[in-house]
């Protein structure tokens, strides 16, 4: 049998209308007879009963219907999947994140791409460390990281932005600082800072702890962290302050820490970021998806539930 034999059998089998089947096949009445009158002939027997009340299935067509529909389906299935792999649209999409809230809209996305591409399976594998947060990507160890920015390594493409959020001001509950109810970059000078651990001369720091405040003042990086909970443990201990990003805020919440926006701070905005050597069509599709559902935006304090 033809595929269009097929079609119209299966839809006239839903709507049992012969003018309501030839619109939702964009066909003619006549040519939806024509295609099934063939197909009759070639069983050799009616399918279908034309009344003045309607249309029915016959015994018979109500049994082909039952052995055709799964078979059809199944075939239509290995189409789609071949289709989808020939534009690289299939496999294993490994994600990674920087962030709770981020790892959270990844999920999000990751079940939204599904439904859309079935054969693709993104699976959340990771959380980053903010020592080294593209490291994940340089050791092949996921294909799409969701981080904030900025990120200027070379051979890193970033892609579209999917959160964007607040800077903050870490620190021990009773500090002037959270008396006050708000922080400065002036406050940096001021007192003992906390950063993430790398290169000293790491861009990304920079941009959340500049080298000066702006009354152009010298900021000391007294403590540098390789991991979150770190930073959190010095700050609780009282050694220490230190800008934290919202979302890092909002999952580490701890009696004696406080947190207070950070005036005049640069915004932040975490984006998806993969290698440009290890660029797949599946990447991209995925990143095309995240463009147009856009970004999130995460408020502080957080809304409550």
């Amino acid at each position: 049998m033809e595929r269009q034999e097929i079609e119209t059998f299966l839809v006239l089998c839903e709507e049992l209308h012969f003018g309501r089947t030839a619109k939702r096949l964009r066909l003619s009445p006549a040519r939806v007879t024509q295609l099934i009158q063939k197909t009759e002939r070639r069983i050799g027997a009616a399918l279908f009963e034309r009344t003045t009340r309607g249309v029915t299935l016959t015994d018979l067509g109500r049994q082909f219907h039952r052995d055709l529909a799964p078979a059809h389906e199944a075939v239509e299935k290995i189409v789609q999947r071949t289709i989808q792999a020939a534009k690289g649209l299939d496999g294993e999409l490994r994600l990674g994140f920087l962030g709770t809230a981020n790892g959270r809209h990844l999920v999000e996305l990751a079940q939204l791409f599904e439904s859309r591409q079935p054969c693709a399976e993104p699976r959340l594998v990771m959380e980053a460390e903010i020592g080294d947060h593209l490291r994940p990507l340089r050791e092949d160890r996921v294909d799409v990281l969701a981080i904030p920015l900025p990120v200027r390594e070379e051979g890193m493409v970033v892609g579209p932005v999917v959160l964007r959020e607040r800077l903050l001001m870490a620190i021990p509950e009773g500090h002037p600082i959270a008396r006050r109810g708000y922080g400065t970059l002036e406050d940096l000078a001021d007192n003992p800072v906390i950063v993430s651990g790398g290169d000293p001369e790491d861009y990304w720091i920079d941009y959340f702890v500049p080298r000066r405040t702006p009354s152009g003042r010298p900021i000391e990086r007294t403590y540098r962290v390789e991991s979150l909970q770190a930073g959190v443990a010095l700050v609780l201990a009282g050694k220490g302050i230190g800008p934290i990003i919202a979302q890092f805020a909002q999952y580490n919440q701890h009696p004696g820490m406080a947190y207070v926006p950070l005036e005049n701070a640069p915004s932040v905005a975490s984006a998806l970021v993969w290698s440009a050597a290890r660029e797949t069509e599946l990447i991209r599709d995925f990143a095309r998806l995240a463009e147009a559902h856009g970004p999130v935006t995460l408020d502080w304090p957080p809304a409550v539930a």
